[in-house]
């Protein structure tokens, strides 16, 4: 089955005072074994699902964490916890000299309750005191919940896309 025909969104960034939420916190290299099971869990069974194994789910995010996807950006990629366990992350990277939101995931077991908007905000308010102006992505047109989550956030397209063009956003 063909991958789903992928948007291009945009978001002009606006500083906020700070927005700190005591769940979410820049994500490390050494999360990485925890993204890694909480990408395959977020992924199995949705539109942007392609068979990937666990493995695959884990090399995914050492491959972001390397650059694959554009120039990892630590201080704005962030994740939530509860009870030691990571529950959502919003991986950001450079595309185009602009941040671009690469991936959103959240647990499915904790989505609809906030994680997602929580992680890219605070993902979108270390890039705005950075000063970037704008945060990208590249959303799979079928995902209805994380097109309501961007456009809740601000977001707005900005072109059809290509699904090869940049992350896969969520």
């Amino acid at each position: 089955m063909p991958a789903p025909a992928k948007l291009h969104l945009r978001c002009p960034l606006v500083a906020h005072g700070d927005a700190a939420y005591a769940d979410v916190r820049p994500m490390a290299r050494a999360d990485s074994l925890r993204l890694g099971e909480l990408f395959y869990a977020a992924y199995v069974g949705t539109v942007d699902y392609e068979g990937e194994s666990r493995e695959d789910a884990a090399a995914a995010v050492e491959a972001t964490f390397d650059g694959e996807y554009g120039e990892f950006m630590p201080s704005a990629s962030m994740l939530a916890e509860s009870a030691a366990r990571i529950i959502s992350a919003s991986f950001v990277t450079k595309w185009q000299g602009q941040p671009l939101l690469a991936f959103a995931v959240t647990d499915p077991e904790h989505k609809g309750r906030g994680y997602s908007r929580r992680c890219t905000s605070a993902a979108m308010q270390a890039l705005a005191r950075s000063g970037y102006r704008e945060l990208h992505l590249f959303v799979s047109a079928t995902n209805t919940p994380a097109l309501a989550l961007y456009r809740k956030l601000g977001f707005g397209v900005a072109s059809p896309a290509a699904a090869s063009s940049g992350g896969s956003g969520g």
